[in-house]
């Protein structure tokens, strides 16, 4: 089974995020509580916020709904539990409210649809994740939202799945390279240094702060970064081994740090998250010809990918093809169609049915 592969790896919450809109996320959520019944799991689930909108306002599409099971548990926006018409038991409050009403805490009593709104900040999440661990549950299940707040998810859960579709481009070669980017985006490695605690205790108005080989040596302000850039090569010293830029990691950002890092080679950049990188080929091809690294206080762990070969524009794509090129973009990350039950077996150049 899909999850009983996920769950032998120890993981026991995991998020589902899709790299755009009808990349099979939905799906592959689904096909992960269909594996987690048969399995007799406890399961609860809830997903990243949503805009309360019955049809999707980017594209009009009716908002999915999930078949949840008596005995399943949701955490749930009180107004969608009201209107799905099923029959619940509330177990837990959490105070987190939304445009639909509180994210209450309930247990199904009868099995049907709902549409799911939980808690929209990681803050939100992660507290709703301690609350239903306390329940002893087995298994929790987040479904991301379409952008990038569903990143948070995978920074509370022990883990993600990844969903790829050729909506995000029938042509093949813009597809992988678009999929090679955000993997290696997503999948940076974490910063393991002894001032990491340091860097997330830095107030909102730091921009840049500077590492030696133990501590924090100094910070900038968005002023001094944007306004007055002198300053910023004045703060580098030869003790400085690192360079922590917080918020957003852009492309001109990028170009200035590093023109005022004297020596290059081994220095390193650290992001606060992968959410947090916006960054081009270009740019990430150039870190690497300089042989800096980039890392993150808080990375993602991606432990599978799925592939939808519907593009809404053009059809299906061949599904086996699509399987067979993400399966080798990605190795040695499992990628499955969830649809045709295959996981790509890389060392084969085959592919594995999915019991």
């Amino acid at each position: 089974m899909f999850v009983k592969e996920i769950l032998d790896r120890q993981f026991r919450s995991i998020s589902v995020i899709g790299m755009g809109k009808n990349t099979g996320k939905t799906f592959s959520f689904t096909q992960l509580l269909l594996d987690a019944g048969r399995l007799g799991l406890q399961v609860a689930m809830t997903t990243m916020g949503l805009d309360g909108e019955e049809r999707d306002s980017l594209f009009g599409h009716d908002k999915p709904r999930i078949t949840v099971r008596s005995g399943q548990i949701v955490a749930n926006a009180k107004a969608l539990l009201l209107d799905s018409g099923l029959d619940w038991e509330i177990v837990g409050t959490t105070g987190i409210m939304t445009p639909l009403g509180e994210v209450v805490l309930a247990r199904a009593l009868s099995t049907g649809k709902t549409i799911l709104a939980g808690p929209g900040t990681r803050h939100g999440l992660a507290m709703v994740k301690r609350k239903l661990e306390a329940m002893g549950i087995d298994l929790f299940l987040v479904d991301g939202a379409i952008d990038r707040r569903s990143l948070a998810a995978p920074m509370v859960t022990d883990t993600a799945v990844l969903a790829v579709g050729t909506e995000m481009s029938h042509d093949r070669t813009e597809l992988l390279e678009k999929l090679k980017l955000q993997l290696e985006i997503l999948t940076l490695p974490a910063f393991v240094h002894p001032g990491a605690d340091s860097l997330r205790k830095l107030g909102g108005s730091t921009k840049l702060a500077f590492l030696g080989a133990r501590d924090v040596q100094g910070v900038l302000g968005q002023k001094d970064v944007f306004q007055h850039s002198e300053v910023l090569p004045k703060k580098i010293n030869p003790e400085t081994t690192a360079i922590y830029l917080r918020g957003m990691l852009t492309n001109d950002l990028l170009a200035k740090v590093l023109s005022a890092v004297p020596r290059k080679a081994g220095f390193v950049l650290v992001a606060s998250d992968p959410s947090c990188v916006f960054l081009n080929r270009r740019s990430l091809n150039k870190l690497q010809a300089d042989q800096v690294f980039l890392h993150v206080l808080d990375p993602i762990q991606i432990s599978a990918v799925t592939v939808n070969p519907l593009s809404t524009s053009y059809g299906h794509a061949d599904p086996l093809r699509l399987l067979r090129d993400v399966g080798q973009a990605v190795a040695p990350l499992p990628c499955y169609d969830l649809g045709l039950g295959l996981r790509y077996e890389p060392e084969k150049e085959g592919f594995d049915a999915v019991p």
